[in-house]
């Protein structure tokens, strides 16, 4: 069959088929109490595109409708699928697990990343308005709302992923950019590990700094893995431990990535209705935090005068808490944790020595993550440093020892301190707890020297 023919014969089967599939999904939305497609009708809208494509096929010869190639059929089931659930042909680009995130420059550019590599998706809406209805149907159930008066969104979509849509005039086309979070793909350090984000010493060290309670800050840029380190981190919180998470949107997912984990509460922040009322804020969310008896409090991420609720957190027993931030190296990370804590109307007037020397009170562990390209475009992200503050302070700035760090032209890890026997008193007393991991991590990396 020439290709012209092929085409021809596609949209001939995709039309029957489609009407086919529409009218069951219609019957048995009718037989529901909630007449609305979601996430989680994913699955069995997948099982009938294909059900009625195996129909079809089975009875073209009979009927004298075209016979399509098994590929054909597959392809053409993407298209139906994707014609058919909620979030339409975008889908389907969610579904995929090579897909990292997705990025729509007004209808006809579509964009997929694939291994931090952009390329054209082969999708195309046929409007703004298809995209605003695809949108809407995400904030549904949500008290935000897209419009010309509110003209840029931000929300959490079922399976984790997190969506932020600008309309015109704000954004030229309109914009919608959607970061996919693979809870699957890593839930341990073994999992980055095997992923090349990270050396096995640093994650027996990373280990040992979640059983020792260290407080923990994790750094970096846009889309370096922040929330996938603090979830992992979480992960290796022993099992009778309280935890509570604080997210601004709901990312971290604790709840289903580490699934049957006991006695986990999360907590999520809410804009202000059309009203002007309801904001539930990050600030007020770590304050009530403290009145549920957690054992360890996790903050998505710092932006604004909450850092300094968190900061108090950390030193009022609650030992082993962390959170993520904005920052471009270690000594960047305290800098800005520092600026954020003057945001709060308290310390406004502060001095900045003063706000230092609570941050090295209080702050055990700095991580700073990096996106790395190589030489084919694709980039990875690492674990760029690894820090302990020691708590001292040099003019406005927290000390910090600088254990180990990735050296990008060797493609390998440095390591400055190599025993762990001299550590600054703050963090050394709360290490004496895992001390075995420690003896057995200086062991490992005298031999990774000698076989160096």
């Amino acid at each position: 069959m020439a290709p012209v023919a092929v085409a021809a014969a596609m949209a001939e089967v995709e039309g029957v088929v489609l009407a086919a599939v529409q009218a069951d999904i219609t019957a048995r939305l009718a037989a529901r109490t909630d007449m609305t497609l979601d996430g989680g009708d994913r699955a069995w809208l997948r099982d009938l595109v294909d059900e009625h494509l195996q129909r079809y096929h089975g009875s073209a010869p009979l009927h004298g409708r075209p016979v399509l190639p098994r590929a054909a059929y597959r392809t053409l089931g993407h298209r139906i699928f994707a014609r058919v659930t909620p979030l339409g042909p975008l889908g389907e680009l969610l579904a995929d697990p090579t897909v990292e995130e997705i990025i729509v420059n007004g209808p006809t550019e579509v964009l997929v990343v694939r291994d931090g590599v952009q390329v054209p998706a082969g999708i195309e809406f046929a409007g703004e308005d298809e995209l605003v209805d695809l949108v809407q149907q995400q904030l549904a159930r949500s008290a935000t709302h897209l419009d010309r008066a509110n003209p840029m969104v931000t929300a959490t979509l079922e399976d984790g992923s997190r969506l932020n849509a600008v309309l015109p005039p704000v954004a030229q086309p309109l914009a919608i950019t959607i970061r996919k979070h693979q809870l699957t793909r890593f839930t341990t350090l073994q999992d980055l590990v095997g992923a090349g984000a990270m050396p096995p010493e640093l994650a027996a060290l990373l280990r040992a700094v979640v059983r020792a309670r260290l407080n923990v800050v994790v750094s970096g840029g846009t889309g370096s893995g922040k929330t996938t380190l603090l979830r992992v981190l979480i992960g290796e919180v022993a099992s009778g431990e309280r935890i509570i998470t604080i997210e601004d949107q709901r990312e971290l997912h604790v709840r289903t990535a580490l699934a049957g984990r006991p006695n986990t509460i999360s907590l999520e922040a809410r804009d202000a209705n059309v009203e002007g009322r309801g904001e539930i804020s990050i600030q007020q969310l770590v304050r009530n935090a403290l009145r549920q008896r957690p054992d360890r409090i996790f903050v998505g991420e710092c932006r604004g005068p909450e850092a300094l609720d968190v900061i108090d957190a950390m030193g009022t027993g609650h030992d082993g808490s962390g959170t993520t931030l904005h920052a471009n190296s270690l000594r960047d990370a305290l800098h800005r944790l520092g600026t954020l804590v003057r945001r709060h109307p308290t310390q406004s007037r502060a001095d900045p020595a003063a706000i230092a020397r609570e941050i090295a009170a209080k702050v055990d562990c700095l991580v700073h993550l990096a996106r790395i390209r190589d030489g084919a475009g694709r980039d990875g992200r690492v674990v760029h440093a690894l820090g302990l503050v020691t708590g001292s302070v040099e003019g406005d700035a927290p000390v910090v020892d600088e254990v180990c760090r990735y050296e990008p032209a060797a493609g390998t890890w440095r390591w400055a301190l190599t025993r762990f026997d001299d550590l600054p008193p703050k963090v050394g007393e709360k290490l004496q707890g895992v001390r075995g991991d420690l003896d057995a991590l200086t062991a490992a990396l005298q031999r990774r020297r000698l076989e160096e």
